[in-house]
């Protein structure tokens, strides 16, 4: 027995309820994890990448690699010194261990911001000390090795010349008493002639440029001596 028109109707207006009723529920699912996904998710390329997987029902973690790549990246970056050389920067926290460590800590040690002798560890004392440096500086107090902290470091000139008087001078004129350019008496400081006479004999003998000053590289001589 064949069906009446309106009884084709009749099937035909269940049809498209029933496929208005599927589509909408499944639908309903995935604005719900959308919406669920983006309470947790901040809007940068990151956060909108997983919203997106989700909407279409890929793995969200196939769209992050580009990303995660990126973040990688941005823990070192390349600076160009005045003499042409390039150095690669990485960012230390608290608890890292690094020769490079050592030498920024040298740099806050000749600055005056480290009262104990410089390591290979960024430890709390070195993290305050890093804290204090950051807020002369203008710079976000977050007691890191970051990268605008480290380039800041590497651009002081620090160096020490007749008429300064400095603790930290003082342990390198106990260097140079070591190696018999200054007398004991001399090393108080106070930076005079006594110590002026003897950098530019430690200087002649080691090959350096003859200032009569305790610059960068003399510092770096002198620190081998410790």
């Amino acid at each position: 027995m064949s069906n009446s028109p309106f009884q084709k109707l009749k099937n035909v207006l269940l049809y498209i309820i029933f496929a208005v009723c599927f589509i909408f529920l499944t639908s309903s699912f995935i604005i719900e994890d959308v919406y669920s996904a983006a309470e947790h998710l901040t809007m940068d390329a990151a956060g909108i990448s997983e919203v997106y997987a989700i909407s279409i029902g890929m793995p969200a973690t196939t769209l992050n690699t580009a990303q995660d790549e990126e973040e990688s990246d941005d823990q070192t970056a390349e600076i160009e010194t005045d003499d042409g050389d390039t150095i690669v920067i990485n960012e230390y926290v608290l608890g890292d261990t690094s020769s490079e460590i050592l030498e920024y800590q040298q740099i806050l040690y000749n600055l005056g911001f480290m009262t104990v002798s410089p390591s290979s560890q960024l430890t709390e004392e070195v993290q305050t000390a890093i804290k204090t440096y950051q807020a002369m500086k203008g710079l976000d107090q977050t007691g890191e090795l970051d990268r605008s902290t480290i380039i800041s470091l590497l651009a002081e000139e620090v160096k020490f010349e007749r008429g300064d008087t400095s603790q930290v001078l003082k342990t390198y004129q106990e260097i140079l008493v070591a190696q018999n350019y200054l007398d004991a008496a001399e090393a108080n400081g106070n930076f005079g002639e006594s110590t002026e006479t003897a950098v530019l004999a430690f200087q002649k003998a080691n090959g350096l440029e003859e200032t009569g000053k305790i610059d960068s590289k003399t510092m770096d001589a002198l620190d081998a001596l410790r």
